[in-house]
C-alpha cells in the first residue's frame, strides 16, 4: 500500500475562493456564512466528489488500495464481460480520490493458460484485494488458494465455487436461473416439443457453473412430470466461433428434427437465433443477457426470453464491498444475489431507458 494525496478541505476553499475556516463553517454547519458563499462551497464539493467524513477516514489510514479484477477478456464493447468490467470500473472511478487505484486483467474463456498467466501476474502484484470470475473452476481454486496464503482477500461475481474463502459472491443463484429458464421455455412448447440445451465452453467438466444452470433446468422439467412426451438433450460446443456453431448445430439438427426450444446457457443465444432464422426455422429460444446482438434478435422476434444477470451491478457492488471492508472494516454478507429480470421484446426498451 503506498500514499495517496486527496481532496483536502484546503483544495475545496481554493476552488470556491474562501478560507479553510468558511469551509469548515458550512461542513459542520455552524457559524454565519452567507448564502452566496454557502452555495460556492456546496458546489465545490460537489465539482470535487469531496466527501468531508469519508475523507476523514480514508486520510487517517494514509492508505491506497489496489484490486485487481480478473474477468474473462471481452473483444468488443457490447459483450456480455464488458458490462461487469464496466460496474468495476464506474466504482472503482467514484472511490479514487479515497484511495481506491483499479488494475483490470482479462484470460480467454477458451484457454485456461491464459487465467494462469494472467492470475500470476495478480499474484506478483501483491493487490489488497480481487474481484474473479472464476469460470475454470481448477484454476480458480489454486489461484485463490495462492491469494489465502498471501492473505489476500477475493470476491466472486456471475460464478461461485462453494466451500471457498471469498469474502462474497455476488451474482445469480445459478440453479435458480436455469430453472426459471426451464419455466419460461415450457411456456410457449407444446409438450412433445424437443429441447435442446446449448453449452458454449471450452470444457464441460472444468465449468461447473454451466452443470449448475442445467441441472436447474432441468429440474422444471422433471419435477412438473413434463419430460414424458419430449426429448431433452445437451450439446456442448467448445467455441462461440459462429462458423463451428452454425456446423455443430447443423450436424445436430439434422440427427434431431424435432427440436422446437432451445436453451443457450450464456450469453450467445443470438448464434442459435440467427442459425434459425437463416435455415427458416421456427424453433423457441430463451438465454442471457442484454448483450446488442441479443436485443437485436429480441426485437425481431428470434429470441422469445432474455434472462438478464444485473452484471453491472455485479462489479459496481464487488468494489464496494472491498471499499467498506478496507476502510470500514465490514465483513460483505457471504452470498449476494442479484434479482434475475425477464426480458421480452415488449419490454426491452423501457428496460434499458431505466438502466
Amino acid at each position: 500500500m503506498s500514499k495517496i494525496k486527496k481532496t483536502t478541505i484546503q483544495d475545496v476553499a481554493k476552488y470556491a475562493n474562501v478560507s479553510s475556516g468558511t469551509i469548515d463553517r458550512v461542513i459542520h454547519n455552524r457559524g454565519k456564512v452567507s448564502p452566496a458563499k454557502k452555495k460556492k462551497i456546496e458546489e465545490a464539493i460537489k465539482h470535487l466528489n469531496f466527501n468531508p467524513n469519508l475523507l476523514a477516514r480514508t486520510l487517517a489510514l494514509g492508505k491506497q488500495f489496489m484490486i485487481c479484477s480478473l474477468l474473462p477478456e471481452s473483444v468488443i464493447s457490447q459483450n456480455y464481460w464488458s458490462l461487469p468490467r464496466r460496474g468495476i470500473m464506474q466504482s472503482a472511478e467514484k472511490y479514487k480520490d479515497f484511495g481506491i487505484v483499479l488494475e483490470a486483467y482479462e484470460y480467454s474463456l477458451f484457454d485456461e493458460e491464459s487465467f494462469v498467466k494472467q492470475a500470476q501476474i495478480i499474484i506478483d502484484k501483491n493487490p489488497d484485494g480481487v474481484i474473479l470470475a472464476p469460470l475454470f473452476e481448477k484454476e480458480s481454486i489454486s489461484f485463490t488458494q495462492a491469494l489465502e496464503e498471501k492473505n489476500i482477500p477475493y470476491i466472486f461475481i456471475d460464478a461461485n465455487i462453494p466451500d471457498q474463502n471469498n469474502l462474497s459472491y455476488i451474482g445469480p443463484e445459478l440453479k435458480n436461473s436455469g430453472y426459471i429458464a426451464g419455466k419460461l421455455l415450457n411456456s410457449i412448447l407444446n409438450m412433445n416439443d424437443d429441447i435442446l440445451i446449448v453449452n458454449m465452453v471450452k470444457g464441460i467438466e472444468n465449468s461447473s457453473h454451466v452443470w449448475v444452470i442445467e441441472d436447474g433446468f432441468r429440474e422444471f422439467f422433471d419435477s412438473n412430470n413434463y419430460t414424458n412426451d419430449r426429448k431433452i438433450n445437451s450439446l456442448t460446443i467448445h467455441t462461440t466461433d459462429e462458423t463451428e456453431v452454425t456446423r455443430e448445430l447443423t450436424k445436430y439438427y439434422i440427427k434431431n428434427p424435432g427440436v422446437k426450444g432451445v436453451f443457450v446457457t450464456n450469453s450467445k443465444a443470438h448464434l442459435i437465433s440467427e442459425f434459425h432464422r437463416a435455415h427458416e426455422l421456427d424453433g423457441k429460444v430463451i438465454g442471457f443477457d442484454l448483450i446488442e446482438e441479443n436485443i437485436a434478435s429480441l426485437k425481431n422476434g428470434s429470441i422469445d426470453f432474455l434472462i438478464s444477470q444485473n452484471p453491472v451491478f455485479q462489479g459496481g457492488q464487488a468494489v464496494q464491498m472491498l471499499f467498506d471492508y478496507f476502510v470500514y472494516k465490514k465483513t460483505p454478507t457471504e452470498i449476494q444475489y442479484v434479482p434475475l429480470d425477464i426480458i421480452i421484446k415488449e419490454n426491452v426498451d423501457f428496460y434499458l431507458n431505466s438502466q
